[in-house]
């Protein structure tokens, strides 16, 4: 949620060392196209499968953190016959929401609210997914303030809007039994979005699940802790 490609950087280069890599702007995400569509699973799912069979692509592994993490599994889910592993990275997905916590959440996010950030807000939103000032954390939190000044930043606050009702609102702890392939789950032992708990939970569900927990690290272990992001999964995607 509220990412884009480059949350991935720090991992490109070396998974592109063995394998190809394709790293997407989620339509309405990043520099893709924001049309005021519904941005429901059946939304994403249909793009990706079309822009996967555009690049023909016919047996290949996909990889998801946090909102992401919950796109690859309904992905996953509808298209089985093409997925060869998933790895879930601080994975969205795996928490039921009650009526109450869903209005509270789309009423603070709501498109209004969302298309009235500031910088200083920002701040406070984002201070919860990095365990500790760093660098990489200044920039993440640079490049969320830079967006508010783009042209399509009100087309954006919709689809965020509607991503958080579509996250909240889509709980896949009881379907996770459906994968039948190797899944990695990687987590941030010190997560704060979604706490190490709710991978715990999915991990009794999975069939042929691992679980990886990066000590000292937050809600985007790619970003936050590279090393221990690619130790996790360059093993997983090798065997």
């Amino acid at each position: 949620m509220f990412g884009d490609f480059l949350d991935w950087e720090p991992a490109l280069e070396p998974l592109a060392q063995h394998y190809r890599v394709i790293a997407v702007d989620l339509p309405g995400f990043g520099n893709s196209s924001k049309p005021r569509e519904d941005y429901s699973a059946e939304f994403f799912v249909n793009i990706l499968h079309s822009f996967f069979q555009q690049l023909e692509l016919n047996r290949f592994a996909v990889a998801g953190n946090s909102f992401g993490g919950q796109i690859a599994l309904l992905y996953a889910l509808r298209y089985p016959e093409v997925i060869s592993k998933i790895v879930l990275v601080n994975s969205g997905g795996f928490r039921r929401y009650s009526e109450a916590e869903r209005a509270e959440v789309e009423a603070r996010f709501s498109e209004t609210i969302l298309a009235s950030l500031t910088p200083e807000i920002n701040a406070f939103l984002f201070s919860g997914v990095f365990i500790r000032p760093c660098e990489v954390g200044a920039r993440y939190l640079e490049k969320q303030n830079q967006k508010l000044t783009r042209p399509d930043y009100p087309a954006y606050a919709y689809v965020i809007a509607r991503s958080i009702g579509l996250s909240m609102n889509s709980c896949l702890l009881d379907r996770l039994p459906e994968l039948t392939c190797p899944t990695l789950l990687i987590w941030g032992e010190k997560d704060q979005v979604l706490p190490l708990t709710q991978a715990e939970q999915a991990l009794k569900k999975l069939r042929r699940g691992q679980l990886k927990v990066i000590a000292e690290c937050g809600h985007a272990p790619q970003l936050e802790c590279p090393e221990g992001f690619l130790q996790a999964v360059q093993p997983f995607l090798a065997d």
